[in-house]
């Protein structure tokens, strides 16, 4: 046994080592390595949902979150993932002045979200975000017995313990080995965060529809604590971190892990609670000029919206922005077409 685990080991490290389809940086802007092929792509998503016909739009959005887990897996260097954002992003405006060229190479995918996050809305989280795209597919092989009880209103489910002990399983078992070969929580921090969503299953499986919106406030102390461990020089390693590191980080690879089975239970879990780079977004796109709105004559409080929301941000056509992805199936499930995209671009009188 110990041997077939080693053998695992060898081989993801290789896997791990070998993981880029690129030797460097893709279009590297004036020898700066500053990814321009990741912030055109990204700036894009200002575009795409708008222009992709409305019917088939969805089918898009899925491709687009393909597309947005290969070339952020497979191909960028300058993202380390959505802890990584934060701490790039604190080392860039360190870095103005004094070497403008590094401190563009470590801004420009975090501006550049943010930028179009503050224009276009929050759509990086619901179009290309891979942590965000992964927990999408995910959910989606339990989607029906998740809509179903939505639906009851969330009441505790037999199925729901059962997959939770199952995932608790896979987690304590996978820790316990880490622990044996590895200076464990000093090296692997980000397990903390597993640790949390484990807890989190855990209250949500009982009381989902009490404590649902009082704990997406966690998204708030996560934050806090990523950016005081950038400015205080401490390293924590973000979900799918491994991916961009080229090494083998088992801590990183069990937090993904965990973030795409516990979502099997609760659509979006890290994203709904604990994301910290979500809740950057969430004050950009505050601030975007495109919103969605509903059309009171026309809405007749079916529910088909609060359904179609895997996120919860949508009560009867009423979106809440700071939950909101801009994923746009409230709008495309709405039979009555009371939901609707508008940009305004001037203030009105």
């Amino acid at each position: 046994m110990e041997n077939i685990i080693k053998s695992i080991e060898e081989y993801l490290a290789q896997a791990s080592a070998n993981i880029k389809l690129v030797d460097q940086a893709l279009t590297g802007m004036q020898g700066s390595y500053v990814e321009l092929l990741t912030v055109l792509a990204i700036a894009l998503l200002g575009v795409i949902p708008v222009i992709v016909p409305q019917k088939r739009r969805q089918v898009y959005r899925h491709l687009t979150q393909l597309f947005g887990i290969f070339i952020f897996i497979f191909v960028v260097y300058t993202c380390l993932g959505v802890f990584g954002m934060i701490r790039n992003f604190h080392r860039g405006l360190l870095e103005i002045g004094r070497e403008n060229i590094i401190a563009l190479y470590f801004c420009s995918v975090p501006v550049t979200i943010l930028t179009v996050s503050m224009i276009f809305g929050p759509m990086f989280c619901g179009w290309i975000c891979p942590t965000g795209a992964v927990q999408e597919f995910s959910s989606a092989i339990f989607g029906r017995w998740q809509r179903q009880r939505k639906r009851e209103g969330y009441p505790f489910k037999k199925w729901m313990l059962v997959l939770s002990c199952v995932v608790i399983s896979v987690f304590f078992a996978w820790v316990a080995y880490l622990g044996a070969t590895r200076v464990f929580f000093v090296e692997d921090s980000s397990l903390y965060w597993s640790e949390i969503l484990i807890i989190l299953l855990l209250i949500l499986m009982w009381r989902m529809r009490e404590w649902d919106y009082k704990l997406r406030r966690l998204r708030i102390l996560s934050f806090g604590i990523i950016a005081f461990a950038a400015v205080a020089g401490w390293r924590i390693l973000s979900p799918v971190h491994f991916t961009f590191n080229k090494v083998y980080d088992p801590a990183s690879m069990l937090t993904t892990i965990m973030v795409a089975l516990t979502a099997l239970a609760i659509p979006h879990i890290w994203c709904r609670y604990l994301c910290p780079w979500r809740e950057a977004i969430a004050w950009a796109g505050k601030h975007s000029v495109r919103k969605l709105e509903k059309d009171e004559h026309s809405c007749v409080q079916c529910g088909t919206c609060n359904m179609s929301c895997k996120l919860d941000a949508v009560e009867y056509g009423d979106i809440d922005q700071r939950e909101c992805h801009m994923c746009l199936r409230c709008v495309d499930h709405c039979p009555n077409g009371a939901l609707k995209v508008v940009e305004k671009w001037k203030s009105e009188e």
